[in-house]
């Protein structure tokens, strides 16, 4: 192993190489599934921020993602995953 490399780095990239595990699990990133502007899946999420028919934050180990849009509803709810629905307008990761 070159010296500088993190070692937690080095094991991840080991185990997503060598055992094709999908990166997402293996560094806890969240993954989005964007469906048309109807729908939105969230897996690897932390917690809901703010919920309102017009605006979804939801914490993420990559940041916060804000959905904007209109009669925005969870249509599922889980500890794996979120499904928001409603009229998506906009989406983005703030700090």
């Amino acid at each position: 192993m070159k010296k500088g490399i993190n070692i937690k780095n080095y094991i991840q990239s080991r185990l997503i190489n060598n055992l094709d595990l999908p990166s997402s699990i293996v560094m806890n990133l969240p993954l989005i599934t964007i469906i048309g502007r109807s729908k939105i899946n969230i897996e690897n999420f932390k917690n809901i921020l703010e919920y309102s028919n017009t605006k979804i934050r939801v914490s993420t180990s990559c940041g916060i993602l804000k959905i904007e849009g209109n009669s925005l509803f969870l249509k599922e709810f889980s500890k794996e995953k979120i499904i928001i629905k409603g009229n998506i307008l906009k989406f983005e990761f703030i700090l």
